[in-house]
């Protein structure tokens, strides 16, 4: 007897989605296939955001709807174009929906197979048909996204040369792509005519940095350029500017940074020693050891330096993190002197420049592409090679990677490529970029990348004002609860982990490709348990969106002021006290086209991105089930608890000794991927 399905089709609502191909469509069920039928009502079918209703009648009922395919045939007109297609319902004569979620472009003359979006893992498909599916998918996307070396040591990366290689699924959206290229381009001309891109010279006036994007200031940017001098400042960043991992709790003095009570007992005040403010656990360190020995670059023909900093600093009665030693060298003794904030006012500055300018190195290096940008490529390269779509953890961690392949693969062909941006106009060029980058991969663990766990190794899990610690708790905790509550669905027990392969697969790539097989990394090539895969899920999905926001966001803000955040440092660490005036001072830090040319990157990469889609917001709606669905509710419910929580914390930071809002880690700012 014959029977009709009705077909709901939806199109993307963003530019260029829409088509004006012929579409087909075909459905398979259990019981058989249906005839090829063309979708097409009167009219336009298939423009940007339709929602379009059709029919498909078959001689018999199919059973059970496991896959459909569509045909984009060629129309009247002479030229293809894409289409992309978001979301395909079924419903059978019986009433029962079906639903397709595909997210995928459609180019050229091409068939494209769905199966039905409930989510399964392998253990959970028993028809043949299915299992053979979701290994020919596999190994599709296997061949179309290759892994390659971008340097020894480092964690591998898409094998593609530019962004014209790349599969149309995982590009820029149209938006997305004109402003990022107007902005660059845009940048790029206004620092032309002003005459500051092509000035090798030093600046002749501090003041005139301000001329550089000063249009484009925040009231961040604003307070840094106004207060770049003083050591509470200086102390804040180490806890909410872009490196806020590199403070740790000193219990004890270092043998290569011989600090005395006799050098610090002005800065620390009556009543107290270095000793005993080392039992209370007031002082902190941050050490730059990472950089030690690592070879300097050479910018406008000219040799550059690098420092190996300590600095010691200390929690004052008012609550707030002031220096209290700096050592520029990892080698104490006469050509190492220990800086002090009772120093002469530019001996002083000019040794917290020098930690300023170590921390730029860690942070672009190590904090920002290592940790976040290289781990989320390679998050999603497993995630793209070793799961089909209807794996429940494709449809959880997919939108945790949109974009990344794309803004990874600009960062390799011009800003961290040899003669690129980081090799021209940075103090350790391409070879001390790549030693740094091999250095901290040496040093990844799992702990360091889960935020609970890494505040306690380092002991500053009470520190106050520390706001990265405060909110980054609170969302990890709603990430952790929301990936619970995802894996308890789908997994029932610790066999149902280690018995899926697919799952199996995908971590021992990410071993093997992101954390070069390190027995030392505490990470395994084998899951095998619910809670092990409950804690590396909540660490990827954190690392892909609010880790990302805290160590990104503020680039411009707390960079624009380029004193505050040198790339670069012209002449050595000083070797005396005594030597450091302002004019000096000019002549070590970047000159103007170093300073224009860094200060456009910083802007370009922490500026607004345009198509945000906010952490924890899933506009392609992957999970068709309903308990799912709920857990999406109820992890948004969280966040805004979260939001309000960060409004009203703001809203009381004026009267402290650091009058700063802090708004890296506001889930609505957050972004859901490694997107810019």
């Amino acid at each position: 007897m014959a029977v009709t399905y009705k077909v709901r089709v939806t199109t993307g609502n963003f530019i260029r989605s829409g088509t004006r191909d012929s579409i087909s469509i075909t459905l398979v069920g259990t019981e058989g296939e249906s005839p090829k039928t063309t979708l097409d009502n009167w009219g336009v079918d298939f423009f940007t955001g339709s929602v379009s209703d059709y029919e498909v009648s078959c001689e018999h009922d199919l059973g059970e709807i496991v896959l459909l395919r569509l045909h984009k045939e060629g129309a009247i007109e002479l030229f293809t174009t894409n289409w992309y297609c978001n979301f395909i319902t079924v419903t059978s004569p019986k009433g029962a929906a079906y639903h397709f979620p595909c997210y995928q472009w459609m180019e050229g003359y091409q068939t494209l197979e769905l199966r039905e979006g409930t989510a399964k893992t392998p253990a959970m498909d028993t028809l043949p048909l299915l299992k053979d599916f979701r290994i020919g998918e596999v190994r599709k996307r296997q061949s179309n996204y290759g892994w390659k070396i971008f340097a020894e040591g480092v964690p591998h990366c898409l094998d593609v040369s530019s962004i014209v290689e790349l599969e149309k699924d995982v590009k820029f959206s149209t938006v997305k792509a004109a402003l990022f290229a107007t902005r660059s381009t845009s940048k790029k001309i206004e620092l032309k005519l002003k005459g500051y891109s092509d000035s090798q010279k030093s600046w002749e006036n501090l003041e005139d940095i301000k001329k550089v994007f000063w249009f484009n200031k925040s009231d961040l940017s604003v307070y840094v350029t106004e207060h770049w001098k003083d050591d509470a400042l200086f102390g804040w960043q180490f806890l909410n500017g872009l490196n806020p991992r590199m403070i740790q709790r000193c219990t004890k003095i270092p043998s290569n940074f011989p600090v005395t009570n006799e050098m610090v007992a002005k800065s620390l005040g009556e009543g107290t020693t270095l000793e005993k403010e080392l039992e209370k656990g007031n002082i902190f360190i941050a050490d730059y050891k990472l950089l030690d020995g690592v070879p300097a670059g050479v910018n406008n023909e000219r040799q550059q330096y690098v420092a190996a900093p300590l600095c010691l600093l200390h929690l004052s009665k008012q609550k707030l993190l002031m220096p209290l030693a700096i050592q520029l060298s990892q080698i104490p003794g006469p050509q190492s002197p220990i800086f002090l904030p009772s120093d002469s006012e530019w001996d002083w500055i000019l040794a917290k420049t020098w930690v300023r300018n170590a921390d730029f190195h860690v942070h672009q290096a190590i904090t920002h592409l290592l940790r976040t940008h290289l781990l989320a490529e390679v998050f999603t390269m497993a995630t793209i090679r070793q799961l089909p779509t209807c794996h429940p953890l494709y449809k959880l961690l997919i939108p945790h990677t949109r974009y990344t392949l794309h803004i990874n693969t600009v960062a390799r062909e011009n800003l961290v490529s040899q003669g690129g941006v980081f090799d021209k106009h940075t103090g350790v060029g391409f070879k001390g970029l790549v030693e740094v980058l091999q250095r901290g991969t040496q040093a990844l663990t799992l702990t360091s990348l889960c935020l609970p766990e890494d505040l306690e190794a380092r002991g500053v899990s009470s520190l106050p004002h520390y706001y990265y610690k405060d909110d980054g708790l609170k969302i990890w905790a709603t990430v952790k609860s929301f990936i619970s509550g995802m894996i308890d669905f789908y997994y029932q027990n610790d066999s149902s982990v280690k018995e899926d392969w697919e799952l199996q697969k995908w971590m021992e790539e990410i071993f093997k490709k992101g954390f070069m097989s390190q027995k030392s990394s505490g990470i395994s090539s084998l899951l095998s348990s619910v809670q092990e895969l409950k804690k590396f899920l909540t660490m990827v999905l954190y690392t892909c969106s609010a880790q990302h926001s805290a160590v990104n966001s503020g680039q411009f803000d707390l960079g624009a002021w380029m004193p505050n955040f040198p790339s670069s440092m012209r002449k050595p660490p000083p070797t005396t006290k005594g030597t450091a005036n302002l004019e000096n001072y000019k002549d070590t830090i970047p000159e103007i086209n170093t300073t224009c040319i860094i200060l456009s990157v910083l802007w370009l990469l922490s500026a607004p991105p345009g198509d945000l889609i906010p952490l924890g917001n899933y506009p392609d709606q992957h999970f068709t089930e309903e308990a799912p669905k709920k857990l999406i509710l109820a992890f948004q419910e969280e966040l805004k608890k979260i939001s309000k929580e960060i409004d009203k914390r703001n809203e009381s930071l004026g009267n402290t000794g650091v009058p700063l809002t802090y708004e890296y880690l506001y889930p609505p700012k957050i972004e859901n991927s490694v997107s810019i």
